[in-house]
This record gives structure tokens, sequence and C-alpha cells, in this order.
């Protein structure tokens, strides 16, 4: 079996937005199954489902704001045409005209990304309305997913019930306590699957929106890894992988030596 070495050139995106929807899928199941509990019953109440549900909520949620930002850079390599010094700068506040795009906030990102894939400058408000409910939410899916990164102690507005038997509620169903567009509750132990499921929502907006405003991004581009060789042919059996793995520095050639070929990889179903 002959074998060759090759640089491949993986987008970060791709896994994070099939994770985002596999554990949003399974947060829905689990989300029916405790939909469906007698709560009067505590008893059928399985602590570990409970559990469950949230952290694959939250899973989803995490991993598609990350796919977002891992979108936008990888968007920005890809097609990106103008540089940050192209855009007037009355367009720019202080933050933006001080530091370089990678330490911009993810919606200035963004907001600003159609306008520099396009070889002549087009005004971002052309492509985003940033007083849309839809910007405006992912916005706030951001701060939510920097208070999460970033946790400090905080108290909530709560309610207790005192219970005869001891089994005391907390309701804490406070508008105070929930994020103002979203309606998610800051509290991050509160986040299940409706709260993923707004932000998946808002996601895919956003990724379809960029989709349709930046030419030459396709299908393919959501699935596909590129790849280019390094090496020459290796003839071999199976016997020959440790070797290769163990001294691979003595068959990589450099690209200037070697240009090699390129081709596609699909990854992901």
């Amino acid at each position: 079996m002959p074998w060759q070495f090759a640089h491949y050139y993986g987008r970060q995106f791709q896994a994070l937005f099939f994770g985002m929807e596999y554990h949003l899928q399974e947060a829905k199941e689990l989300y029916s199954i405790i939909h469906s509990w007698n709560l009067a019953e505590p008893n059928e109440c399985d602590q570990n489902i409970w559990m469950k549900e949230k952290t694959t909520a939250r899973a989803s949620f995490i991993m598609g704001i990350a796919g977002i930002e891992a979108f936008a850079n990888n968007v920005l390599n890809d097609f990106g045409v103008l540089t940050k010094e192209q855009i007037p700068c009355e367009l720019l506040n202080k933050n933006q005209q001080r530091n370089k795009m990678n330490y911009w906030r993810l919606p200035d990102k963004v907001y600003f990304l159609p306008s520099l894939c396009k070889s002549n400058f087009v005004s971002a408000e052309n492509y985003f309305d940033r007083n849309a409910h839809e910007f405006q939410l992912f916005e706030e899916l951001v701060s939510i997913r920097n208070s999460i990164v970033h946790g400090k102690p905080k108290p909530w507005l709560g309610l207790i019930k005192l219970n005869p038997d001891k089994r005391h509620e907390l309701i804490d169903n406070f508008e105070i306590n929930k994020w103002p567009i979203s309606k998610i509750f800051k509290d991050f132990s509160s986040f299940n699957y409706d709260c993923a499921k707004t932000a998946r929502d808002d996601v895919v907006w956003i990724k379809d929106s960029l989709s349709k405003f930046i030419e030459g991004i396709d299908e393919k581009y959501f699935r596909e890894e590129k790849f280019k060789l390094i090496s020459h042919l290796i003839e071999g059996d199976d016997t020959i992988r440790e070797e290769l793995l163990n001294n691979w520095r003595k068959y990589v050639e450099t690209d200037e030596q070697f240009p090699g070929g390129s081709g596609t990889l699909s990854r992901l179903p």
C-alpha cells in the first residue's frame, strides 16, 4: 500500500457547527423526556437526565457561537480583499481604530466582514441592520457567551416557597433574572434546550446571511477540507505505519522542493 504525506487545511467551524446541531438534537430528546415526568412525583425524576439535558444544551450553545467566530475568521482569510485601513475612519469607533481586527468584538467583525470581501468598499449598513432584532439578539448571545467564559459570582432574585415536607421550591422567573432580548436566564445553571434552540436559530441566520452576502461561499465550503501533497509516494504495507509516524521528517519535503498537488477531503457527513 503506498503512502504519502500531506498538509491538510481544516476549517474549525465545520466541526463546531456539526457539534452544535448534534448536541441540540440530543438536548431536544432529553427535554422531551423531562417534560413527560409527573413533577408531583419526585421519584419519577432522574437527576442524571436533568443534568445531561442542561449540559448538552450548553455544549450546543458554546459550539454555535464559537462556530461563528471560526467561520468569520476563515471567511476573512479566504475571501477578504480589503483591510481594516480601507474602511473609512469615521465608520469605526475608537476601539476599532486602535486595535487589529483580531481583537474586535465578534459582532463588529461580523458586521464589517461583507464589506471587507468586496474589491470596492460598500458600507456595512448595506448588509446588516444593527438595529434588527436578529442582529441585536446575536450581540446579546455573544455577551452571554462572554458571561459564561468570564463568569463571576452574582446573586439572583428568588422566591422560596416553604413546603411542610421540607421540599422547598425556588421560583426565579423574574424579568430581572433574564437577558432582555433572548429572555435566557442570566444564571447559566438554568440553561436548557429552549435557550440552545434560540441561539442555534440565530447562529444559522448569521451564517446564512454571510453566505448570501459574500460571493464564492458555497455548500462545499462547509463540508470539504483541502490538502496539499508534500512528499513523494512511499511504497510499503501496513507495517510501515509506525515508521512513518515516528520518522516523518525523513520523508517530508518542503513546499519549494516538492509543490505537490491539491485535492479535497470531506470529513463530516
